[in-house]
């Protein structure tokens, strides 16, 4: 795998995560764009690659949200060790394939994150000597995070299948298979 077309690509997902994601709101919820490119390289890369991939594109984007980090790390590291445990039984460029993987990766995400929530809920409001008072913790709905998840699942065969147009770009490799004798 080309690591420069890696980076650009992390580049280019979480730019549009942060600057398209207000815009594609719909009912509270915005498409998880980052979740895609994971699920793109989990895909295509052996799995070793994919692994690190997807779990340094979680860790990128823990450091430009609000939640604490490695959320988003340890859901798409878990995504990328199903979707590579299924590499041999599924054809990675069916548009099925694409809603299911990203389907299971929003739905993961969203686990890790309202398991988060209910281990460490948000702080009350606090309310300072002078009066004022500071606002407490947002954490989003559970409703609000499975419409994400399956707004981002139905967005992937889409988005997923221009990736698809790009693998060439990242010189993806076939693992090979260690043969051992008996």
């Amino acid at each position: 795998m080309r690591w420069l077309a890696y980076v650009i690509l992390a580049y280019v997902a979480i730019a549009l995560q942060i600057g398209l994601g207000p815009f594609l709101r719909y009912k509270g919820a915005q498409p998880n764009l980052v979740l895609l490119a994971a699920v793109f390289i989990a895909l295509n890369a052996p799995r070793d690659a994919a692994l690190l991939g997807c779990f340094c594109l979680g860790l990128l984007q823990d450091l430009l949200t609000q939640q604490p980090p490695g959320l988003f790390a340890l859901s798409y590291g878990l995504t990328a060790m199903v979707a590579v445990s299924v590499h041999q039984v599924i054809y990675r460029e069916h548009p099925l394939t694409h809603f299911s993987v990203a389907l299971f990766g929003g739905l993961l995400t969203m686990t890790v994150l309202l398991i988060h929530g209910l281990i460490h809920p948000p702080a009350p409001k606090a309310v300072a000597s002078d009066g004022a008072t500071t606002l407490a913790a947002i954490r989003p709905s559970t409703g609000v995070e499975f419409l994400r998840a399956v707004y981002t699942a139905v967005l992937a065969p889409v988005v997923l299948g221009l990736l698809q147009r790009t693998r060439k770009a990242f010189a993806f490799q076939p693992q090979r298979r260690k043969v051992r004798p008996w």
